[in-house]
């Protein structure tokens, strides 16, 4: 099992940024107002303690978790930003891709596969949290084609590097 000493600093900090990252580019593929926003960002939450509750102690997912548990409560989260969602894609996207390169350098096959589908089940949730469109709730779609699109995507720039 992979362990948080096992990447440098950097490394480190792209594993734990890319979840977040995820859900970001996702939530900003499809807008869906403040009350689907918050949905969105509440699956987050709960796909972060989901993980945490079922993932092995010691895997390399349940690191990432534990730390980004920590940083939701002192200053490891850094400076926020306001930036375009094709702008929050494309870092996602190049997160992903860093993210893969790393695993595939630092990581056992077991532990990368985890991260990897552990960020396609963040993504996912936050996708089905809000539904998309229509007019009060009549021809809405659970998952639009610009999430469908960007998931893709992201499961592509897992897969590139790795």
């Amino acid at each position: 099992m992979s362990a948080k000493s096992d990447f440098t600093p950097e490394e480190w900090g792209v594993l734990v940024r890319a979840p977040l990252l995820v859900s970001y580019a996702i939530a900003g593929a499809a807008p869906s107002g403040r009350a689907g926003y918050t949905q969105e960002m509440k699956a987050v939450a709960d796909s972060i303690v989901d993980a945490s509750e079922q993932v092995p102690s010691g895997s390399l997912v349940h690191s990432v978790v534990s730390e980004i548990k920590a940083g939701a409560t002192d200053d490891l989260r850094g400076p926020t930003e306001t930036v375009s969602a094709g702008e929050v894609r494309g870092r996602a996207l190049e997160t992903c891709r860093r993210a893969a390169s790393i695993l595939r350098l630092k990581a056992g096959a077991q532990d990368s596969r985890a991260y990897k589908d552990w960020l396609l089940e963040v993504g996912g949730r936050v996708a089905v949290a809000s539904k998309e469109g229509g007019f009060l709730g009549i021809g809405s779609t659970r998952v639009s084609e610009s999430e469908e699109a960007t998931l893709s995507e992201i499961a592509a720039a897992l897969e590139a590097a790795g």
